[in-house]
Formats: structure tokens, sequence, C-alpha cells
């Protein structure tokens, strides 16, 4: 528990419950973010060294298959067919750094949203609160996995299977050419004989699990901090629904208490949202639009390699395929998902027996149900919410921009 409690500092007061289920509720988070440096370091100066150390690796990884392939792709390469099956990769890469510049820009938010969930964890204490948010920190943790099991599969066959099943090619100079995932600028460095081929190979094979995991870790920490929202207006709903004691039996605290409570933790999750539309908003907005055009590319290339009967590239292509449609589809579900929540709150609230209490205290609900109808949501850049019909916007784009790039090639 050491790697996730410190960040928080001194918690008094946490039972190893707590600990325990606040363990539970991030450890996603910390396996996807700590390898790439974005996990908030403790105050360990050790730590904080090997943070920083790893930004600069992952920084280096990424521009070592940008650059020597950008430059390969728009100066050296002159077939056309190879040139646009070089164009997806890079948006890609281009497509990771900007998200990871602005991940490491928010770490201090990010560590601020990681101890807001921590305090709303030790201040649990009822058993029906617990499985609230104990379910939605699961369904957190099962969008992340997934999303890790999509990205990484499709990875592994780009970055592994296919580059190693393409075989040797000779050139009419009687040079061995042996295929790389991403082709190097010569006059950069050789990677054609041992062992420059092998260390240029492996390089690329950690550079292609860092662009993995910032996608993924993108899509976790959105998981999980959307989710433990969820979960908060959840408690507000329950708070709500048992608000109304006719026999006061099963409170022992004041109406008005309850109430005051009811609105604090309202207020806490609509805090913790801005902190987390804050964070995410720009990522949203390079996975929006850069899901389009790689949605748009992988079918492109799905299609030119089952039409040239490439078994492997067709596969890798319908794995990558199905990894970013799942991807930019979890993001608006999450994104739906909130909005729903937060209006669920409103007609909570309004459909209680609110008309059995006294004036006075009927109007302390005013205010919860005027705030529900403005429910916040996750947008990409301020621009589009995400949600379903912003999914189905982007599959539309994709769709589009696929039938004009058949067009222009073909």
């Amino acid at each position: 528990m050491r790697n996730g409690m410190e960040i928080l500092g001194t918690v008094p007061d946490l039972t190893e419950q707590s600990q325990s289920d606040i363990k539970y509720s991030t450890e996603m988070n910390r396996w996807f973010l700590q390898p790439i440096g974005i996990w908030p370091a403790s105050s360990n100066i050790f730590e904080k060294i090997i943070s920083e150390i790893l930004v600069i690796v992952c920084y280096f990884l990424i521009c070592f298959l940008l650059i020597p392939c950008g430059l390969h792709t728009f100066l050296n390469e002159k077939d056309p067919r190879l040139k646009m099956k070089m164009i997806g990769p890079l948006s890609f890469c281009l497509m990771a750094i900007c998200k990871y510049c602005f991940l490491v820009m928010r770490k201090k938010q990010i560590r601020e949203c990681l101890k807001h969930i921590y305090v709303d964890w030790r201040r649990v204490r009822s058993p029906s609160d617990r499985t609230i948010m104990l379910i939605n920190a699961k369904i957190g943790r099962f969008i992340a996995s997934l999303s890790a099991v999509f990205m990484y599969s499709g990875g592994f066959f780009y970055h592994t299977i296919m580059p190693l099943s393409a075989g040797n090619f000779i050139t009419p100079d009687n040079i061995t050419i042996r295929p790389l995932t991403y082709p190097v600028y010569a006059p950069l460095f050789a990677a054609l004989t041992t062992p420059s081929y092998e260390i240029v190979f492996t390089i690329q094979w950690f550079s292609g699990f860092v662009l993995y995991s910032i996608t993924i870790g993108a899509c976790s920490l959105a998981a999980i901090f959307v989710l433990h929202t969820c979960g908060q207006l959840k408690i507000v709903m329950s708070r709500l629904e048992n608000l109304i004691d006719d026999d006061n039996k099963k409170f022992t605290d004041s109406l008005e208490n309850r109430i005051a409570e009811i609105v604090q933790i309202h207020l806490r999750a609509l805090n913790f949202i801005v902190r987390t539309e804050k964070i995410l908003n720009e990522v949203c907005l390079i996975e929006f639009v850069g899901c389009t055009m790689n949605i748009c590319f992988l079918g492109y290339y799905f299609m030119t390699e089952f039409e040239r009967a490439e078994t492997i590239a067709t596969v890798t292509y319908c794995v990558l395929l199905v990894s970013f449609t799942f991807n930019i589809f979890i993001l608006c579900y999450i994104g739906e998902m909130l909005t729903q929540q937060g209006i669920k709150v409103g007609l909570t609230a309004y459909t209680i027996n609110w008309y059995e209490l006294s004036g006075k205290k009927a109007k302390d609900l005013i205010l919860l149900l005027a705030m529900s109808n403005y429910p916040n949501s996750i947008t990409a850049g301020k621009m589009a919410e995400l949600s379903y019909n912003s999914f189905c916007g982007v599959l539309r784009s994709a769709a589009a921009y696929l039938n004009l790039l058949r067009t222009v090639v073909l």
C-alpha cells in the first residue's frame, strides 16, 4: 500500500479496511501510470528522481519512433502506398506525445484528485455507502482492464508478430532488408545488419509499449475518476431516498444535518467533476480527433491487406481497429454515464416525499434540484460532450474520411 498511501501524506484515522478499499480503487491506475512516470511520486526524493527519469526516457522512446520514421516517410519514401501506410502510425505517435505532455503537466492536479478519492474513502461509515463505492470501483477496474487487453493485444500484433512474420527482403543490389515496425531514416543511423537491427527493433518495441501505456493510462484515469464520481452521486441518491423518515428510528441525527450532509457530498462530487474535466479535456480532444483519423486509416489498411490476402497484417489491423474503436467508446460511455447520473440526482430529489416536509425544510432541496438541472460532463476540449452521440459522430466521420481516402488513393 506504500505506493498509493504516501501520495496522500499523513492520513489520520485510516482503518485497515479503508486502506484496502483505496488500494483496490486506484491500483489499476498505478499499474499503468507508474511505468511511464505519470503516477504522482511520494515525498521520497529517490522516488521523485526515478519518476523524472522515467518521463525523460518515455519522451526519448517516443521521439525515437516519431523523428526517424517521419523523416524516412516524407523524405526518402517514394512509394505512395508505403507512405500512406506510415501516416497512420505517425499520427498515433504524435497523438501519444501530445497526450503525454498534458498528463505530465497535470501531475499535480492528478495528485489532488487522488487525495480527493482517498478522503472520500476515509469518510465512509455506512456499509451501504461502501458497497456503492466498491461496485463503481469494480466497474472502473474492469473498464481499465479491458482497455489494457485490447490496446496491448493490438500493440503486440503490430510491434512483434507482423514484422517478424514478414520475413526478409533482398533488394536488386543484393542487400538483405529485415523489416522494422517503423522504418528509419538511413542518414541518421543504419538498422540493416546485426546487432544494429536487433537494438533498433528492441527500442522500437519498448517505444510501442510506452505509446500504448499512455493511451491506456489516460483511459483508466478517466474511468476511475468518473466512476468514483458516479459512486458519490449514487450515495447522494441513496441518502435522498432515506431522507423522509416518519418514525425517526433509522437516524439519530436531525433532518437538517442529513440534508446538510447530502448537499456536502453532492458539492464534493461536482467539484471533483470540475477537477477531472480540467485534467482530461485536452487529452479527450486529442483522443477524439485522433481516434477518428486512426479508425479511418486502420479501416483503409485492413481493406488493402485483405485484398492482398495478407493474413497476419489483416488480423493485426483488425485487432487495432477494434482496440481504437473500443477506446473511444469507453470515453463516450463514461461521459454518458456521468451525465445520466447527474440527471438522476435531480429526479430522485423530486420523486421523494418532499411534500411531507415543512415548507422551510423543503426549501433546502431547491438548490440541489437547481444544480441537477445542469449536470456536469466530460468534454473533448470543451467543444463536444463525450456521449453516445459523440461516439456515433466519430464513427460517421471516420467512415466518411475512409470513403474519401479510398476515392483519392484508388
